[in-house]
């Protein structure tokens, strides 16, 4: 009849403790000889022989599979065969057999499962190369695939990931031989993965600690932010400014550089690395032209495509205003003839923008007069039917905070008729058959000017008068014969902008009456 078997397990290379009740059932009696037969071994692999005296000083004796590695304690209830250390084959059914001096045989039967653990795992990479340590560095936003192999172990082990006490993945699979593999697979590496420690598991029993082996990972790291000090704030044309970026997260330290829309600027100082920070100073001197341009700073990982962050703003460039004056579109400025309608542009670039635009003739400040023909309107200037006595020196001018800004000169060159010129000498005493020079001004413009002399009295009139011309300038010649040359000298030009209205009056008395 076959006998109940009690299970047991023991993992190699350590010990077990296979039970064998040797306490007899009445007080008188005791244990005489005690066998330990291993599966069907007729053979008995342990003998403890108490036949001839007290079980206590009972000789015992091993088999040469057991080697020196059975002993049988005696003192503990119940007794037991202690092996040290476990070998793989002593996996099997276990027969102890109690012979007692007086009662029944007892026997017990163990089945020994010897558990064998699985040697340290191997991690690789996708490549098959082995990873041990601090591992990578890998990009932080990639993936990252790694096995971990376990090869022996009965039975075989299960393979697992954890991080720090947190089980990442289960699932492992049976590869040819005896390896036991599970893949992890990371989509994404984030910046809480840096140095992460990685553990892989390789376990098939309760009873030992699991092999394992463990990575850290490295990671690079894209940058975070970038920040300009100070920031947005407005700044002088033709004036050094000096603005820092300061730029965090990056790992390795970031590159940084500046830029001007899309051209990059060169006069900075070395980044400067401290606590994981970047920073750089730009030195620039911002130009007029410079207003409105978008200016940034980027920090970039160089290790990490598309890893660039940045900062910037529209640039605002504040200059003292530019005044530019000009002449109405179909105007020439040395063609404006007296009566024409003229009107002046004052163009302005500034910023801020101006708090007004004024006009000046003359260097003194002009307001609109209706009744003049003067008006003023934002920044136009018309002059109605201009007169001669805007002839001259035309200037506007705008300000803010920056200054004062003023525009070039435009003459107004006005041209006109002929007109007597004040002050002349009008009165000649002159004696009979004595010639005289009149001379005859002209305030003219252009002063190419064409002449006419007549002489007029209540006797007589005569446009037969000698006389020579100058530009705006006329002598004539005169001699009176008798009294009836005695009277007034007409003189008047014409040039191409028309006939004077007024001729220039002279006259012409006896010597003695003047």
């Amino acid at each position: 009849k076959p006998f109940a078997s009690i299970l047991y397990t023991a993992v190699l290379g350590g010990k077990v403790a296979l039970p064998c009740d040797i306490s007899s059932p009445s007080a008188d009696d005791s244990a005489a000889l005690i066998l330990w037969y291993k599966d069907d071994s007729a053979q008995p692999i342990y003998t403890l022989d108490s036949r001839r005296g007290n079980v206590d000083q009972a000789r015992q004796s091993s088999g040469p599979q057991l080697e020196n590695r059975a002993y049988f304690n005696m003192i503990n209830k119940p007794a037991f065969l202690q092996l040290d250390p476990v070998k793989e084959g002593d996996a099997g059914e276990y027969r102890c057999r109690v012979d007692f001096h007086k009662a029944r045989t007892v026997n017990t039967v163990i089945t020994l499962k010897i558990i064998v653990p699985p040697g340290e795992p191997i991690i690789l990479d996708e490549q098959g190369q082995k990873l041990e340590g601090l591992v990578g560095p890998y990009n932080e936003g990639n993936s990252l695939t790694i096995a971990c192999q376990a090869s022996g172990g009965k039975p075989r082990p299960s393979v697992t990931w954890w991080r720090d006490y947190a089980l990442l993945d289960d699932n492992y699979t049976f590869e040819l031989g005896d390896v036991v593999q599970n893949k992890l697979t990371i989509d994404k590496l984030h910046r809480h993965d840096l140095l992460a420690v990685l553990t892989c598991q390789a376990s098939n029993n309760n009873i030992t600690v699991p092999a394992s082996n463990a990575i850290t990972i490295d990671l690079n790291l894209k940058p975070v932010k970038a920040v300009i000090t100070p920031s947005k704030k407005p700044i002088v044309a033709d004036k050094e400014t000096e603005l820092i970026c300061k730029a965090k997260g990056s790992r390795p330290a970031g590159k940084i550089t500046w830029w001007k829309g899309n051209q990059q600027m060169q006069n900075t100082r070395e980044s400067i690395v401290h606590n994981g920070a970047t920073s750089s100073i730009l030195t620039f001197t911002p130009s007029i032209d410079d207003n409105g341009k978008y200016l940034s700073c980027r920090v970039e990982n160089l290790l990490i495509r598309g890893s660039a962050v940045e900062d910037g703003w529209k640039l605002d460039v504040q200059y003292p205003p530019q005044v530019t004056l000009q002449l109405g579109t179909n105007l020439k400025v040395t063609n404006i003839q007296d009566g024409n309608d003229v009107y002046f542009e004052c163009n302005v670039r500034a910023n801020p923008w101006i708090h007004e635009i004024s006009w000046q003739f003359e260097g003194q400040d002009l307001s609109t007069n209706t009744s003049a023909g003067v008006i003023i309107s934002n920044q136009s200037l018309v002059l109605q039917k201009v007169q001669r006595q805007y002839r001259g020196r035309f200037t506007c001018s705008g300000s803010n905070n920056q200054g004062l800004g003023i525009s070039n000169e435009i003459f107004l060159k006005v041209q006109y008729a002929p007109l007597c010129k004040p002050g002349q000498k009008t009165m000649y005493g002159v004696a009979k058959y004595e010639p005289v020079e009149v001379l005859c001004e002209l305030d003219s413009d252009p002063d190419d000017v064409t002449f006419h002399w007549r002489f007029n009295s209540s006797y007589k009139r005569s446009d037969k008068i000698v006389y020579s011309v100058e530009r705006a300038q006329s002598k004539a010649t005169y001699n009176p014969e008798s009294d009836e040359d005695y009277g007034k000298l007409l003189c008047w030009g014409t040039n191409n902008i028309g006939i004077q209205r007024q001729p220039c009056v002279f006259t012409i008395v006896p010597a003695g009456e003047y």
